[in-house]
């Protein structure tokens, strides 16, 4: 294989996986800077990079359109006089402007502008400098082309559908009120001189940010499924679809000759979790030719839609592993939707929707359906984007120690940063014309030399890699994925709940160092357990030793679990240790040093409430601040035992609550020492984030006479009391009482009662 080179960030940004980066030699990789980031993959327009910082792009309402027409490739398409000046018309100034000269032809006496995209435009507003032009025409259009007379569009004509003329005007400012209708091109006719007057500026107030714009750059994309329900029923190809989100309104969607009516549905996705409250459908004839000589693509054959229903989801999961949809908006069903409504649009409530899907039917034979644009509107900072790195090397096999950042994050806004690791990478290869196309291989060894371009390598990820880590919450958990490994990738999570608030990413580093063992491998017996039911357990801990591995003399282990330390032994015999209970586990530091490879046995007791509850260790060697961990992984670590798992499991179960028992069935709190207090003792099972616990007591009538318990809890037991008071902190009456426990499951709301009896 010849001209093998190393990938570009441009063709990194295309790829799942990308080139791989060396770090200078140290212990540190640090990334910080705006060409750091710029190799990450990002999701198109959604993230920007800009001082050494990475945060998410804000959308926003009411924009002028005119300002940003660079980004989408607009500007001043055509000038006829004194062409220096044109671009002072869109330079934001109202100091400079543009005239014609004013002994020039007058034919040539005018200026274009494209906005690079069809816009939803509210009004077009033209700024004048003293004195006011007096005579002079705006022409408005949509992008519609003229055709030819075989029915094909003329690309470089543009049809301006609108006039607006003006005579004697003595205004320095004119507002053209444009009601939502697309609008791309702005041309300006000069009719009659007036000496000393000029155009300082052109503005379009439009909708705002469309959202669509870019969504294939940021990895999402359009699926349109037509005849659903019948034989025929099949997806489009993409290029097809592209015509939806192109800017590009004679580029309309369209389709002929349904063989089996049936409904058409539009997918899609947005690439990023954004905040959402306006979708607009644009039904503009503009692709289509008057006439033709096939006559089935003719603007006599165009509908649109008899009804729809637009639905969206911010990609969460139904139970059945579907999108969970919501209703957006619906077009109850009427004849005059098909011909009379050109622009449709749904307005709801701000929401993060990641897609959104919209169906109709199809059930007219040899009839044009068509769709030119589908433009999405909201406001703020995106809710969900993710960044990833390039495949990072290490150099050689080495133990990555910790990863600490710097971020801002605001109220309601966070950024969770993942990673995994692996030993391996697999090569392939993307192959270019002499334009930089990419071609087939096959297609490539069929060009001659002069017509063959270069071919990139491109590394990805291989089998034996991990897969992505848990979020990194504190800097004191080290590093979350398998080491020693000598290559590291990246993720970044930039997440909101608030639209008016982002994150930003501002440095990542990764510590790391000689591995303290070659590999490790670690398992616990019994890897299942009853719930809330104390249990004793073995964990087995394994290493090797290699060139470059230092050795360790402290063990750490970690659990959201409690961890009751029994004896320690390795090859049979007791090891003497100096055990430090912390927060969320103990240290071990062994009076020995090992150097060599073995097996270390602990024997421990713990109580489980929660599902798959991992039990972690780290080797350690140093202390403070020198201290150098490495995390322990999952593997086959005695031949005695054949859990290969760390965490411990629980019998497969829906309940939510167990256990739920009482110190008395009578309470009696007369002051007398004896049952004036009622214990109750309870274990959440299963609960891994926050849900409400509501624990409460009632009368035989259902009326509520004490809360006990309102607050988030997770999994784990509880105990709670009573006195005997209502809420205000009075006796209740005697009687029976109905205790009721309620917590929030995924899926609904469970809850268990008991009957107490109070008496005094």
């Amino acid at each position: 294989m010849k001209n093998h080179r190393q990938l570009g960030p441009a063709l990194w940004a295309m790829l799942i996986c990308g080139i791989v980066y060396s770090p200078a030699a140290g212990e540190k990789l640090r990334i910080g800077t705006s060409a750091d980031w710029d190799a990450w993959q990002r999701p198109g327009n959604a993230i920007e990079i800009s001082r050494g910082k990475a945060s998410p792009r804000f959308v926003r309402r009411n924009i002028d359109a005119v300002a940003n027409a660079g980004d989408f490739g607009g500007g001043i398409r055509a000038v006829g006089s004194n062409s220096g000046d044109a671009g002072n018309l869109i330079d934001g100034s109202l100091g400079s402007f543009w005239a014609p000269d004013w002994d020039d032809d007058p034919e040539s006496m005018y200026v274009e502008v494209n906005l690079g995209r069809v816009v939803s435009a509210q009004r077009v507003v033209l700024r004048l400098r003293e004195p006011p032009l007096e005579f002079f025409q705006v022409l408005l259009s949509n992008g519609e082309r003229f055709f030819d007379s075989t029915g094909l569009p003329l690309p470089s004509i543009v049809r301006y559908s609108d006039r607006f003329r003006y005579s004697f005007n003595q205004q320095r400012e004119l507002v053209i009120e444009y009601g939502l209708k697309p609008l791309q091109f702005i041309r300006i006719e000069v009719d009659l001189p007036t000496a000393g007057a000029g155009i300082s500026a052109i503005a379009v107030e439009a909708v705002g940010d469309n959202i669509s714009l870019g969504m294939r750059e940021r990895g999402g994309q359009v699926d349109i499924l037509n005849e659903i329900g019948t034989r025929a029923e099949g997806y489009e190809s993409t290029g097809n679809s592209n015509a939806l989100i192109d800017g590009d309104i004679a580029s309309s969607w369209r389709y002929w000759g349904f063989s089996q009516p049936g409904d058409t549905e539009f997918t899609f996705d947005l690439g990023a979790l954004y905040w959402v409250d306006r979708v607009r459908i644009l039904g503009d004839l503009a692709g289509i030719a008057p006439s033709s000589v096939d006559w089935r693509w003719t603007r006599r054959n165009a509908i649109h839609f008899p009804w729809y229903i637009l639905w969206g989801s911010d990609g969460s999961l139904a139970p059945d592993g579907s999108l969970r949809w919501q209703v957006l908006g619906e077009l109850p069903e009427h004849p005059r939707n098909l011909r009379d409504i050109v622009h449709f649009e749904e307005q709801f409530s701000l929401r993060p929707l990641r897609y959104l899907r919209m169906r109709y039917p199809n059930r007219q034979c040899c009839i044009t359906g068509t769709t030119a644009e589908f433009q999405v509107f909201g406001e703020g900072y995106p809710a969900g984007t993710i960044m990833q790195s390039p495949i990072y090397d290490l150099g050689a096999v080495r133990n990555a120690t910790a990863l600490s950042w710097q971020v801002e994050a605001p109220a309601g806004t966070r950024v969770e940063i993942r990673s995994r690791t692996g030993n391996l990478l697999q090569e392939s290869y993307v192959f270019h014309d002499k334009n930089g196309r990419a071609v087939s291989e096959r297609k490539y060894n069929k060009l001659i030399p002069s017509f063959k371009g270069q071919i990139d390598t491109v590394r990805a990820p291989a089998h034996d890699w991990s897969i992505w880590s848990e979020a990194y919450e504190r800097l004191d958990r080290g590093f979350l994925s398998p080491t020693p490994r000598r290559f590291v990738q990246l993720q970044a999570h930039l997440l909101s709940t608030d639209p008016m608030q982002g994150a930003v990413l501002d440095e990542l580093v990764l510590s790391y160092d000689e591995p303290l063992a070659a590999a490790t491998r670690a398992e616990i017996d019994p890897s299942q357990a009853q719930p809330g039911q104390r249990t004793e357990f073995t964990y087995y801990l394994g290493w090797d030793t290699g060139a470059g591995s230092t050795g360790f003399d402290q063990l750490l282990m970690r659990s959201g679990a409690d961890i009751e330390l029994g004896e320690i032994r390795s090859a049979g015999r007791g090891l003497a240790a100096e055990i430090t209970p912390v927060d969320g586990g103990l240290d071990i530091a062994f009076a020995d040093r090992f150097v060599r490879a073995g097996l270390i046995e602990l024997d421990f007791a713990s109580t489980i409430y929660r599902q798959q509850m991992p039990f972690e260790a780290f080797l350690a060697s140093g202390r403070g601040e020198q201290q150098i961990r490495q995390r322990v992984d999952v593997g086959d670590a005695s031949d005695i035992v054949a859990s290969e798992a760390i965490a411990v499991s629980l019998p497969v179960g829906p309940a939510l609550i167990d256990g739920l028992a009482l110190s008395a069935a009578l309470v009696t709190p007369n002051g007398d020492g004896i049952g004036d207090l009622l214990r109750i003792e309870f274990a959440l099972l299963n609960v891994l984030q926050p849900r409400l616990l509501h624990v409460a007591l009632y009368d035989l009538s259902g009326r509520k006479v004490r809360v006990l318990h309102d607050q988030q809890q997770t999994a784990g037991p509880i105990t709670l009391s009573w006195d005997g008071e209502d809420e205000s902190g009075q006796l209740a009456a005697p009687g029976n009482y109905i205790l009721r426990v309620e917590v929030q499951g995924d899926a609904q709301t469970q809850g268990t009662t008991k009957i107490i009896a109070l008496a005094y």
